[in-house]
């Protein structure tokens, strides 16, 4: 048996069944378990529209679905196996694939952080870097960036943004942005849009430990940009480990903070 939890993106959640279809034996069982408010039901209509032997069980809010690997491998399986790929989004311009944050989009805080950072210099650094997008703004409009390093613990983050970014000034790095970074050099400025879910769940304390962890490697008078929903709670963090920080906007539901060590 391979056990499969499926993902908030159906195209992640399809990938990880046509792997275990590729990784079990023939007369195996894949089960997959997905909770109904994360599509579920919509995942058990297109498992049976495919043609595969299943059984489905509805119990404690979720969909348990058992497919039978069979012998031959249907079309579908193939077509599904393209979204472990890294693959040219035509929207963004950018190498993703599903299971990364916005992984078909440009996200919107995103977009408003790099309408407004100023001009950047000397060595920095992209605090959950994902595919690369705010890591590609910093390299193409800021000349005076040295050294730029774009850090994530997804190591699908850390080979897309490897495809996407090209410039020689990028340091590209799986890490742990919650905690303390093994050589990483004092920096001049950090640039973040963290993370706040875990799985279904929404969990604060992401962001808050990149913003302690960003406030630990900069310089003195180093400067830290923070995106966030607007609900997000980092005030408190943030006042307690810069000297000071303003906010510099917020709109379209997020909220621009820039904070000095």
């Amino acid at each position: 048996m391979i056990t499969i939890y499926g993902t908030k993106q159906k195209e992640e959640t399809y990938g990880l069944i046509a792997t275990a279809w590729h990784g079990a034996d023939v007369g195996g069982d894949i089960l997959i378990v997905q909770s109904n408010d994360m599509g579920g039901k919509s995942l058990q209509k297109t498992i049976e529209k495919h043609g595969f032997s299943v059984f489905c069980e509805s119990k404690n809010k979720a969909r348990y679905i058992t497919i039978i690997r069979e012998l031959e491998t249907p079309n579908i399986i193939n077509k599904w196996l393209e979204y472990t790929q890294l693959t040219m989004v035509e929207a963004t311009g950018f190498y993703s694939k599903p299971g990364l944050f916005g992984w078909n989009k440009v996200d919107v805080g995103s977009k408003i952080l790099v309408d407004k950072l100023p001009e950047l210099k000397g060595i920095g650094a992209d605090f959950g870097c994902g595919y690369g997008y705010l890591t590609r703004h910093i390299l193409d409009n800021n000349v005076n960036v040295t050294t730029h390093y774009a850090l994530d613990l997804d190591e699908r983050a850390v080979e897309a943004c490897g495809k996407n970014i090209t410039d020689d000034r990028a340091i590209i790095r799986h890490a742990d942005c919650t905690q303390k970074i093994v050589d990483l050099p004092p920096l001049d400025f950090v640039i973040m849009n963290p993370p706040f879910h875990d799985g279904d769940g929404e969990d604060r304390g992401m962001g808050q430990k990149f913003i302690e962890t960003a406030a630990k490697h900069l310089k003195r008078k180093g400067v830290c940009w923070i995106v966030a929903n607007k609900h997000m709670p980092y005030e408190k963090t943030i006042s307690e480990h810069f000297h000071a920080y303003e906010k510099i906007a917020e709109e379209k539901g997020f909220k621009i903070f820039k904070a000095l060590k």
